[in-house]
């Protein structure tokens, strides 16, 4: 397969994943009302990524990388309203204040330091699934966990780490290692069926239940 054709196949793989991404949650918050063991921070921080890769794509002129951030905006959006409609905490919230003040800076010294912002937003997908796998890791439910969500994030990391070898895009090739081994963590949680006794105990915070 040439370049040129590994690019334009990969690219549009991307896209589709993106245009599929966020449907699983919303689909499973609208359907069961449930957001237990889901994190509004790593949603919220989605939001902000994806924002940064659309403007990433356009500085780059990359058809692919904007039209994967386009098409992948609106299911995320969906999914954020559903979240924030169905929880009342709110904790944690500055992460995505504190990613975006970091990728505005990193952006802002582009000119003194090429690579930085690309390597920064790279690691965006480390703002997503940090606070997913730790909530879930955290939770004695995690009913309202999308398997599928991860499920495609798994395969995404692996073409947009294909994409990035065959454009040269280094902040793809970043992104990818982060979002395969995150979304390994996320579903060994969501598929591991932790039944303590008092069934209201999570796997890393100990058990607190009583006689």
């Amino acid at each position: 397969m040439s370049n040129d054709l590994l690019v334009i196949v990969t690219g549009a793989a991307t896209a589709t994943l993106a245009l599929a991404f966020g449907l699983p949650q919303f689909f499973r918050v609208r359907r069961t009302g449930s957001v237990a063991g889901v994190s509004l921070p790593s949603v919220t921080n989605t939001l902000v990524s994806t924002t940064a890769w659309l403007f990433y794509g356009l500085h780059l002129q990359d058809f692919w990388v904007t039209l994967t951030s386009v098409v992948g905006l609106p299911s995320l959006v969906a999914t954020f309203v559903a979240i924030v409609r169905r929880s009342d905490d709110r904790s944690g919230m500055w992460l995505p204040l504190g990613w975006a003040a970091l990728l505005a800076a990193t952006a802002t010294a582009t000119p003194w330091a090429p690579a930085l912002f690309p390597t920064v937003l790279g690691g965006s997908a480390l703002w997503y699934v940090t606070p997913a796998a730790v909530t879930a890791w955290r939770s004695a439910d995690v009913s309202g966990i999308a398997s599928g969500t991860w499920l495609l994030l798994g395969i995404d990391g692996l073409v947009a780490g294909a994409y990035g070898v065959a454009a040269g895009v280094t902040a793809y090739l970043v992104y990818a290692s982060i979002a395969v081994l995150g979304a390994l963590v996320v579903l060994a949680r969501v598929y591991w069926r932790w039944v303590p006794e008092c069934g209201e105990c999570a796997p890393i915070t100990g058990c607190t239940c009583t006689a």
